[in-house]
């Protein structure tokens, strides 16, 4: 049910209890003035108002509304015919009009309602002036009477008219303003969905910029990434946590721009010099990332420090283990051991997939977390299928 119809049938309800109640003093009034014909009257539509007071539940607002409108133009018409010369019952035909007024919504509808009250006493009143039904009033009165009558409806109907036309182009100003916010929102979107895509473009970029000095191939990063989401995935994170570890995880070995071409290419074992210099790549790709404040770097700059820490303290830089360590950081660091033992690199050939599962195996609980090893090996196959999938 719209708003529109909710206050038609909350002001339908109001007015069918301030009737009721009015009656119920006019019904006393005429037991004190003795009117009979005119306590009749009074109680035939006390009657139909206590009714629709309890059917309102039941019975469409519509329908309640014409049964009212019926009832009172009855109502008012009777007045016509038992009124008094004496008193000005006769002028209690003017209410009909703003009453339907207030009920009515649109004023062609109005209009008829109008017209056929204005029909009924126009054809009582024309009777009694013909002398066909007698009249308490002098046709003076009735015609007063009538033209009062046609005069209010008619000042309604502009005003129900004026109040149309409002609501109809404050309608159509809420329409066409909900279509501008509505595009608006929709540039927002596209905007904020184009510059996520390039953010993300850039840190692809960004990090195979890094690994092109290593000598690789470009790709290790991107399937670094997605090695992540799928193990993310099947760990239980939450749709967001996932695309975070996907979007940062290419920037895991952003630090490795500092280190010399001689030590990243070095097909010999490293000094012990070379290593410590290597090693602090985390460090450097932290302090670099976490400059911004920008949650995508946030999370990357935790993976760049993390990813080579292990489970029981004997990594580096800062010896955290288990886990105290982000489960971004031990995500991207089997993602990242997983791709590196896949391929060759300068210091070592590819390995086998069977050797590859022993080293997950042998290291679980020591270099990486137990349940993500077991979710590895568990789908060997599926990040298998990633590995090799061509882009």
């Amino acid at each position: 049910m719209n708003r529109e119809k909710i206050e038609q049938q909350r002001n339908f309800s109001q007015l069918l209890w301030i009737n009721a109640a009015f009656l119920i003093l006019v019904l006393a009034a005429n037991v004190v003035q003795d009117r009979p014909l005119f306590l009749v009257a009074h109680s035939l539509l006390f009657i139909i108002i206590i009714g629709l007071i309890f059917a309102r539940k039941k019975v469409k607002t519509t329908l309640g509304i014409r049964v009212y409108l019926v009832s009172l133009m009855l109502y008012f018409a009777s007045f016509t015919l038992i009124g008094e010369a004496r008193s000005v019952d006769i002028l209690w035909l003017t209410l009909f009009p703003p009453l339907a007024a207030f009920l009515i919504d649109r004023t062609r509808e109005l209009r008829w309602w109008h017209g056929g009250f204005l029909a009924l006493i126009g054809s009582i009143f024309t009777l009694q002036w013909l002398g066909v039904w007698p009249s308490p009033y002098e046709h003076f009165t009735l015609g007063s009477a009538f033209t009062a009558v046609l005069f209010i409806s008619l000042i309604s109907q502009l005003v129900q008219g004026y109040k149309e036309r409002y609501l109809d182009s404050q309608q159509q100003f809420n329409a066409l303003l909900k279509q501008r916010v509505d595009e608006g929102l929709n540039t927002i979107r596209g905007l904020n969905l184009e510059l996520a895509h390039t953010q993300t473009d850039l840190v692809l970029l960004l990090g195979e910029l890094c690994e092109a000095r290593s000598e690789e191939t470009g790709q290790h990063v991107l399937r670094v990434a997605r090695y992540s989401a799928k193990l993310g995935k099947l760990f239980g994170l939450s749709q967001a946590q996932i695309t975070a570890i996907e979007q940062a995880a290419p920037l895991h070995d952003v630090g490795k721009i500092a280190i010399p071409d001689a030590i990243l290419n070095k097909p010999g074992k490293l000094t012990d010099e070379e290593r410590a210099l290597m090693q602090t790549h985390t460090q450097l790709g932290f302090e670099v990332l976490s400059q911004s404040d920008r949650p995508l770097l946030q999370t990357a700059a935790q993976i760049a420090l993390e990813h080579h820490e292990w489970w029981n303290g004997q990594g580096y830089p800062q010896q955290k283990q288990g886990r105290d360590i982000s489960i971004e950081g031990r995500i991207v660091a089997i993602a990242d051991v997983f791709d590196a033992l896949s391929f060759a690199r300068v210091y070592k050939p590819a390995w086998t997939d069977e050797a590859i599962c022993q080293h997950f195996k042998s290291f679980s609980g020591i270099q990486f977390d137990p349940e993500l090893t077991a979710l590895l090996l568990d789908n060997f196959d599926q990040f298998a299928a990633l590995r090799n999938k061509q882009n």
